[in-house]
């Protein structure tokens, strides 16, 4: 046993490897204060991945853990010519990096000097369509060429995808991640199955970074295993399924792990697996426009480039199948090249009532962009001789607030224009939608959202001006992927060039519809806050009675994550950010609450409650969705938006007005709101370690929290203002045709 700066290391003697090579084995216990994901050998120029993270209930009594197993143990398979091998052993830490632990020398027999038998076959047929998939995608970016694209693709793919299977009496398979995986707002699909031979299974869990597990849905149908001889009744309802949380910076291949427990809460290692990742800012990117021979170039590049690895490219029915399926995929998706349109001036005839604004919602749910539109609506009401009209495409509590401002609310249903099969039938689908609403009284009608496009296209069949709002840092084609079919969505794209002013809030938004417009009708009005309406709130509010209202005693500090619940919002990485700070700082992380504000009842939802139930910590918790959000935030000592996704969030807003330190990631339009190290803390998006070392930092230091506060409510006065902003957002609708008053 090694007693190391950051960590306790033992090693095992080697032993011959099942499948050729030799063995290196033991555990590694990191320090509190420090974490380790993943382990790997370095031996000259050669990596050889390790499975880290097999259960020790002997380390968890002895370095008296709380938990009844450390994920310490770890094997490294070694494939070595014979001959003597400085080994050098290192662990990834939580933040990304590499870090050499110790060294150990080791001599390879003859007999051991074995090859591995996956190591000239990683890429199964289905691996090289998704793969082919990706470098299409990635064939956008000018300058680029298929051979290059392809090496640097092959370079980044893992030689081997299944480190291990389940041992016996386990057995199982591990179905998704597969080589090349998708991560949707830092979580990660993931399916398969695994049964003891004998005996059940209490449950089935995973991590990716074995800082905390989650548990997986554990009982599916899998019927097909009765078919092989000897397999157990009980395996009929082996198949698990479930998200598992990828933080962003760990390095790729990141690995997998599922384990199984047993009814006598023994925990078991079954499937580990390596995968590279592609995220939702990749997902976004459209193939490269289309060309057979681009196709053709890639297909064959990425040939040449598996081969020249040393890699052998599948063959069969099974791989000429998939190309066929890349091909099909690529043709029906990928951009045409079509010279962008100039945009087309409106003709209007005159409204029956010159100060009709006519609104159009996505929903009137209490979340950002409604109550930016409500908010808007409050404005336009005050201009002698407006009146309201509002179209929504869901029912929510924000009618009331619009009924109030004497405004008239029809909800109607949308559902018709996802249930096209192409553009003539969408086509079809919104001259219905027309029929059913009339904008003939409006002066103007505005659309919210990219969810909000179609009512462009009826203001434009009703020859009135259309004014859109967009609050979406995503393309349409990334946006509607799986809500329209590939040759329907040119008829959305065409709503920025139908339009007759797009606002966008940030320029970084505006950088996903470059395309869609010659750009002369696109125009930048950021969001704005109500500030006085704030002011009079904390006027009137005793912050030590709020935080008497929450159960907050003088020595606690209150942390606050606001909005709704959802995967964008990447609440899952708040809360395993502060599960790392439990693990880095446990005195400094006790003496604080952290409540995530906007819950609902959403299978998301669901999930982050069991996560937070794993975690056991009692000061984390999620608050149901409210729209007197103002007591939390006058009741808080530090904000924090760990969203993925966003162009202008009123949440950051409100925040700068109540003064609080802020701590963001730094995405779309955020940097713009707050700048780093002036107004706020920020950290690249998705990463849990970054986020951690942000909550110890401000909450070891209250001083620069407040500079960040102070700063903030300077900024927000000067620039987000509703009183300096709503005047030039009404402006704009002027121009456009209303021209009550």
């Amino acid at each position: 046993m090694h007693e190391l700066a950051h960590a306790t290391l033992h090693f095992d003697p080697p032993y011959p490897g099942l499948v050729g090579g030799s063995i290196l084995h033991g555990w590694l216990v990191p320090r509190t204060g420090h974490h380790f994901t993943d382990v790997r050998v370095v031996a000259g120029d050669a990596l050889f991945p390790g499975v880290y993270g097999i259960p020790r209930r002997d380390l968890a009594e002895y370095f008296k853990s709380d938990q009844p197993y450390l994920l310490a143990g770890f094997s490294v398979t070694l494939n070595l010519p014979a001959g003597r091998y400085r080994l050098t052993l290192e662990a990834c830490t939580l933040a990304g990096a590499w870090e050499a632990i110790d060294t150990v020398e080791r001599d390879v027999t003859a007999a051991e000097a074995t090859p591995d038998p996956e190591a000239h076959a990683p890429l199964s047929a289905p691996m090289i369509g998704e793969t082919l998939g990706i470098l299409l995608r990635r064939l956008a970016a000018p300058g680029l060429t298929p051979a290059a694209a392809a090496t640097a693709l092959i370079r980044e793919t893992p030689p081997r995808h299944h480190l291990q299977h389940p041992p016996r009496p386990f057995h199982g398979h591990l179905d998704q991640p597969h080589l090349w995986a998708f991560s949707l707002f830092g979580r990660l699909p993931l399916t398969g199955w695994v049964f003891h031979e004998s005996l059940p299974l209490k449950r089935v869990f995973a991590t990716t970074d074995l800082l905390a597990t989650q548990d997986l849905k554990h009982g599916r149908g899998t019927p097909f295993l009765l078919e092989r001889p000897g397999t157990p009744p009980h395996a009929a309802h082996a198949g698990y399924d479930g998200f598992l949380d990828l933080p962003a910076q760990l390095p790729r291949p990141a690995t997998v792990r599922v384990y199984a427990e047993l009814e006598d809460g023994s925990w078991h290692l079954g499937s580990v697996a390596r995968f590279t990742v592609t995220d939702q800012e990749f997902a976004k990117q459209a193939y490269a426009a289309y060309s057979p021979l681009r196709f053709w170039c890639a297909w064959r590049a990425l040939a040449g480039a598996i081969q020249q690895r040393g890699w052998t490219v599948p063959s069969g029915p099974d791989y000429r199948a998939t190309i066929l399926t890349a091909w099909r995929d690529y043709r029906t998706r990928a951009p045409r090249p079509t010279p962008i349109r100039p945009h087309p001036p409106a003709r209007a005839a005159a409204p029956t009532r010159p100060g009709v604004v006519h609104l159009i919602s996505h929903n009137l749910n209490q979340e950002g962009a409604p109550l930016f539109l409500l908010e808007y609506a409050r404005h336009l009401r005050t201009q002698p001789g407006v009146t309201l009209q509002v179209t929504s495409a869901k029912e929510g509590p924000l009618r009331a607030a619009f009924e109030a401002l004497g405004a008239t609310v029809r909800v109607v249903d949308p559902a018709p224009l996802y249930q096209c099969r192409d553009a003539g039938g969408l086509r079809a689908a919104l001259r219905t939608l027309a029929a059913d609403v009339d904008l003939s009284p409006a002066s103007l009608v505005v659309a919210n959202t990219l969810s909000g496009w179609w009512g462009v296209h009826l203001a434009r069949l009703a020859g009135r001006p259309a004014l859109l709002y967009i609050h979406e840092s995503t393309p349409p084609r990334a946006f509607f992927h799986v809500a329209l079919p590939a040759s329907a969505v040119p008829v959305v794209e065409e709503t920025f060039r139908l339009a007759d002013r797009v606002s966008f809030l940030t320029p970084a938004t505006r950088h996903y519809y470059t395309a869609l417009s010659d750009g002369s009708n696109y125009c930048l009005h950021p969001g704005w806050i109500d500030l006085a309406r704030i002011d009079a709130f904390r006027a009137t509010a005793n912050r030590d009675a709020l935080r008497t209202r929450l159960g907050l005693t003088a020595d606690r500090r209150l942390v606050i994550n606001v909005g709704t619940v959802c995967e964008r919002k990447g609440q899952h990485l708040f809360a395993r950010a502060v599960a790392q700070l439990w693990r880095m700082a446990p005195e400094l992380a006790a003496t604080a609450d952290f409540l995530m504000i906007g819950g609902r009842d959403t299978p998301y939802d669901r999930d982050l409650a069991d996560f937070i139930r794993t975690l056991g910590r009692t000061n984390l918790r999620v608050v149901p969705e409210t729209g007197d959000v103002y007591p939390y935030y006058g009741a808080a000592d530090l904000f924090v938006c760990s969203s993925y996704e966003e162009s202008f969030p009123r949440v950051v807003l409100e925040a700068m007005a109540f003064s609080l330190p802020i701590l963001s990631t730094a995405v779309h339009g955020i940097p713009e709101i707050v700048r780093p190290d002036r107004e706020a803390l920020l950290v690249p998006p998705g990463d849990s370690a970054a986020l951690a070392a942000g909550l110890q930092q401000l909450l070891a230091s209250p001083a620069t929290g407040r500079d960040y506060g102070a700063a903030a409510r300077t900024r927000v006065a000067a620039e987000y203002d509703s009183a300096v902003l709503l005047p030039r957002h009404l402006t704009l609708a002027r121009s456009l045709g209303l021209n009550a008053g």
